[in-house]
């Protein structure tokens, strides 16, 4: 037998022998056989070769110097890894009791010396294959117990799983039957024998728990018929999945029925499902019964709303009819000839009069929703003009409570939707008379934006949010659960004070409901509230019959205040006091009510509090100039978080420096007056900006003073203060001589003193511009000249022009001392 046979190239023997001849003879002729072989002197070398690698046999020499091959072995079984080594001795001895005490140390086999090789090769064959079989034996053997051990682990999880489905079979709600491939019951539970009353005797006599055949069984036993035809009728037909309903006695089931396949289609058996449904069918009956009565509730209640909103309808017009003939006649009667009793009695009629045709509209209109006769006209609308229209009717009620009332309109808002223009002036009609009625102290605002940030698209509907806040009474939470039913208000007390029907904010949501929208209130008690509507709307292809433009033009025609005809919340930024009380007089008298602070900082605060539409920005300020406080709004608008579009800047300065115009606009400013500020440019200037149209310059004549008359102060400037308001000019001489000029000198002169450019430039610029106000100029071009000097750093001739300016003063408030008085 070759050695190859057993695994040669696996296989590996140590000789040990302390004679170097023996351990190469032995070496060279096992590996001549193909063996790996590896050698060792005595017996501590043996040891330290058997840790390194385990042979797979050893060939030991018994007498060798400081251990013997005895004691080699003796450690070799001594240990679990190395005792299974088969060792053959290799001694001079053939005595014996030494082979006995080799065999009983564990050695395998026993050979003299001198050792013949075939025998060698034979017993290391032997021991070699022996010890190959063991090995491969314990491994069947530890595969074998492996499998063992799994199966029962299979078994006893089957016999877990089958508990637990058993559990589930018979813990469910419905009845369930099955057989198998071949025919034979396989399962049932107990809710299925209670379903169809079939005794425990029964089942155990027809061996039902022991696989009987179903044919058998349903011949045998006594089933109910119906549940017999079923089990046949599906039966003979098992590959089809049946769904169905069954009757059994006073009783509904839900059956359902399926075959049993693997995932390859081999058919396993047939499997049956019964569900009582009984009280669900009882249910549904009782639901259709209640919906029967419900709906012929419903149809008799619509039909009482029709007639109702018929009635109303009828009796709206008929009382409406008489009412127009008074109101229409006191009309005429008031412009006859009658005496101041006469004329008090037909204005009590007249008011009258007009408040029943008020609430007469909001029962006809509430009458026409109910009724569903209301219909919706889809036209091109100005946005604007509508806006405009409700502005215009309500102002003269918010100037007589002294309100300020104001309109927002985000400037991405189409001008042109389609939509009904009449029903949404009724709608912000309602809103804004609620806002001034109940609003004593403050403001009223309308406001209009988009609801999406994006742009609208033609042809493409959009919502558009219509929006009315007030500074009123507010409503509480509890009365706010009342706000929008039919003939009903806030409380009993608001109707007794404030009047009305009820009906407005009702016909509110039903018309913003019907154009696609929703309505909403948003109040706090003595903080105000806010009331908030949107409709579906599109862009019109086509310019509406009446637009804000039409508004305007005629607006243009009648007399009135600018304020009037153009809405503007105005902000001036202006340090100086004499130019704050002049800027503040021209814009009242044009019917503004501006807000005035006095540096760049302010600004920023102002304008994330209040909403406005034109900031006045004077170019020299303390803290933040004009010019900085443009660019920082320019560049940072939408960081303030003010929720609107960024004001118009407009700045106002007094530099006469060539290209400051060209500063300012570079600066982020949108347009420039030169002070000292005429009311008219101011007027033409505000006109621009808040219509949009450019005004020709040339078309106004300016009358300007001849100069052939020397004087100090310039009678112009004069005749312009007085147009403005006669009372002003004592207020502006006595700002100018007693209290600012004053303090400009002396901090002009200390500037000088210290060769502070800085300060000597600033106090020039705002002496320059309170001096040009009220026609000193001979001392504004003083001033303007010191105020170069100071930009440029040039300290040259400065305390001869300080001395200069101090006298033209003086000569300046003599004059204005005699006007003043």
């Amino acid at each position: 037998m070759q050695a190859n046979e057993i695994d040669v190239y696996q296989s590996t023997v140590l000789v040990v022998d302390d004679d170097p001849d023996i351990r190469h003879e032995f070496a060279s002729a096992l590996i001549d056989q193909g063996y790996t072989v590896k050698t060792a002197s005595d017996g501590s070398e043996a040891l330290l070769c058997v840790q390194l690698h385990a042979p797979d046999l050893l060939l030991l020499d018994v007498s060798m110097p400081l251990m013997s091959g005895y004691e080699v072995c003796r450690i070799l079984k001594a240990n679990t890894l190395t005792e299974d080594i088969p060792i053959i001795f290799i001694s001079a001895n053939d005595g014996i009791q030494d082979k006995l005490q080799a065999f009983a140390i564990g050695g395998s086999d026993y050979i003299t010396k001198p050792p013949q090789l075939p025998e060698v090769f034979a017993r290391v064959h032997l021991h070699l294959a022996l010890r190959h079989l063991q090995t491969n034996l314990a491994r069947k053997n530890h595969e074998l117990s492996q499998a063992v051990f799994d199966r029962i682990k299979m078994l006893r999880d089957l016999q877990r799983t089958n508990l637990l489905l058993h559990a589930q079979k018979e813990a469910a709600i419905d009845g369930i039957f099955a057989v198998d491939e071949q025919g034979r019951i396989a399962s049932f539970n107990r809710r299925f024998c209670e379903m169809w009353n079939i005794a425990d005797e029964m089942l155990l006599e027809n061996e039902f728990n022991n696989g009987s055949l179903l044919g058998t069984f349903l011949g045998k036993s006594a089933l109910p018929n119906v549940l017999t035809d079923l089990l046949e009728t599906t039966y003979d037909d098992p590959d089809v999945v049946r769904r169905g309903e069954i009757v059994y006695g006073d009783r509904v089931f839900d059956y359902y029925t399926s075959p049993v396949s693997s995932e390859h289609n081999k058919f396993f058996g047939l499997i049956w499902c019964f569900r009582d449904i009984t009280s669900k069918k009882q249910t549904e009956l009782r639901q259709m019964q209640l919906m029967e009565d419900l709906r012929n509730a419903k149809e008799e209640a619509e039909e009482a709303v029709r007639t109702k909103a018929a009635f109303l309808a009828m009796m709206s017009h008929e009382i409406r009819t008489p009412i127009n003939g008074v109101i229409g006649m006191t009309q005429l009667l008031a412009d006859t000839d009658v005496n101041a009793e006469q004329a008090k009695y037909i204005r009590t009629i007249q008011v009258s009069g007009e408040m029943l045709l008020s609430v007469i509209n909001d029962i006809l209109d509430f009458s026409k929703i109910e009724s569903g006769k209301l219909e919706l006209e889809n036209a091109p609308l100005d946005v604007r003009a509508v806006v405009r229209d409700i502005y215009d009717v309500q102002l003269a009620k918010a100037k007589e409570k002294k309100l300020k009332f104001e309109v927002s309109m985000h400037s991405n808002v189409p001008p042109f939707i389609i939509g009904d223009v009449t029903r949404i002036r009724q709608i912000l009609l309602n809103l804004v008379s609620n806002a001034l009625k109940f609003t004593d102290i403050g403001a009223v605002k309308i406001g209009v934006r988009l609801v999406s940030d994006q742009a609208p698209v033609p042809d493409r509907p959009f919502q558009l949010l219509f929006s009315v806040s007030d500074t009123g009474i507010g409503i509480s939470d509890q009365q706010m659960e009342r706000l929008f039913q039919p003939f009903s208000q806030a409380s009993a007390s608001t109707a007794r004070k404030y009047g009305g029907t009820g009906l407005g904010l009702v016909i509110c949501k039903k018309l913003v409901e019907t154009m696609g929208g929703n309505i909403q209130a948003e109040s706090k008690i003595d903080q105000g509230s806010i009331f908030s509507f949107t409709i579906a709307t599109k862009i019109a292809r086509e310019q509406p019959a009446y637009t804000l433009q039409n508004t305007l033009d005629k607006s243009t025609e009648m007399v009135g205040k600018l304020g009037d005809r153009l809405p503007l919340k105005i902000l001036i930024a202006e340090d100086n006091l004499i130019n704050q009380e002049l800027a503040m007089a021209m814009l009242i008298k044009m019917g503004y009510q501006p807000d005035v602070v006095d540096n760049g900082l302010a600004v920023l605060e102002a304008l994330q509090v209040e909403h406005y539409d034109l900031l006045l920005l004077d170019v020299q300020m303390p803290e933040m100039d004009g010019l900085e406080t443009a660019t920082y709004l320019v560049n940072h608008w939408h960081e303030l978080h003010t929720g609107y579009e960024r004001p118009t800047i407009i700045a106002m300065t007094a530099s006469a420096m060539q290209g400051d115009r060209e500063i300012c606009l570079r600066a982020g400013m949108d347009d420039y007056i030169s002070k000292p500020i005429m009311m008219d440019s101011l007027q033409r200037t505000i006109e621009k900006w808040a219509t949009g149209n450019e005004i020709d310059d040339e078309s106004v004549v300016i009358k300007t003073q001849k100069a052939s008359i020397p004087s100090v102060i310039d009678q112009a400037a004069i005749h312009n203060l007085e147009q403005i308001n006669p009372k002003l000019i004592g207020r502006m001489i006595h700002l100018f001589t007693a209290e600012e000029a004053p303090a400009l000198l002396q901090n002009l002169r200390q500037a000088i003193s210290n060769h502070d450019s800085k300060e000597v430039s600033y106090n020039a610029h705002t002496l320059k511009g309170s001096s040009n106000i009220l026609g000193a100029k001979v001392l504004g071009k003083l001033c303007l000249e010191v105020e170069l000097k100071g930009k440029n750093g040039d300290n040259e001739g400065l305390l001869e022009l300080f001395t200069e300016i101090e006298h033209q003063y003086e000569l300046a408030c003599q004059e204005l001392a005699k006007l003043g008085t």
